[in-house]
């Protein structure tokens, strides 16, 4: 299978868009404003994804520099896991609902301290541009074979343009949650 990096991109930078454009320019009250306790902030949930990119940004880099360059005549080929395409298809909302909640991993949980609230969003922006320009690199990278730990530890791995795939599925659904989050005042 011919890996799309074209549409990653696009995803990336629609999702990036979204943040810089919409999201960024809110007012703290609003961006902090949670709904109950027990949901997070449209701020919390952007923490949240700068805690994931901290645990993947790295692997992609690292897999992307050891792979070999493709040849003029090559294409990028992507390989899929069974628990990739599960993964993937969990996380992808449906229409602007997400499928279900889930739960996540202790160390991804956002906390904020008063202090911290101007950077977050900043700092997800970078993130996002250090992901999409590993999405351009990867494009003349041999990568079929490369693969890079999840969250789950060294045991669970994803090929690398299916980690990239199944990340933006995953901040696809965060999306939908920021939007909750955002006009859950206006109920």
């Amino acid at each position: 299978m011919e890996a799309n990096y074209e549409k990653l991109l696009q995803d990336s930078n629609r999702i990036k868009n979204y943040i810089k454009g919409d999201v960024a320019n809110l007012e703290e009250s609003i961006l902090t404003r949670k709904e109950n306790m027990k949901k997070w902030s449209a701020l919390e949930v952007v923490e949240h994804l700068n805690k994931v990119y901290d645990v993947y940004l790295d692997n992609f880099n690292e897999a992307i520099n050891a792979a070999r360059d493709l040849n003029e005549n090559e294409t990028p080929a992507m390989r899929r896991t069974i628990l990739g395409r599960l993964s993937i298809s969990i996380n992808r909302p449906k229409g602007k609902k997400r499928r279900f909640k889930m739960k996540t991993f202790d160390f991804f949980r956002p906390a904020i301290a008063p202090d911290q609230t101007n950077g977050i969003i900043h700092s997800f922006l970078e993130k996002k541009e250090t992901f999409n320009e590993l999405i351009k690199r990867a494009r003349t990278k041999d990568l079929r074979n490369a693969k890079v730990p999840t969250a789950l530890g060294e045991k669970v791995k994803f090929y690398v343009p299916e980690c990239f795939e199944f990340l933006l599925a995953h901040e696809e659904r965060h999306m939908v949650q920021i939007a909750e989050a955002v006009n859950s005042g206006n109920n």
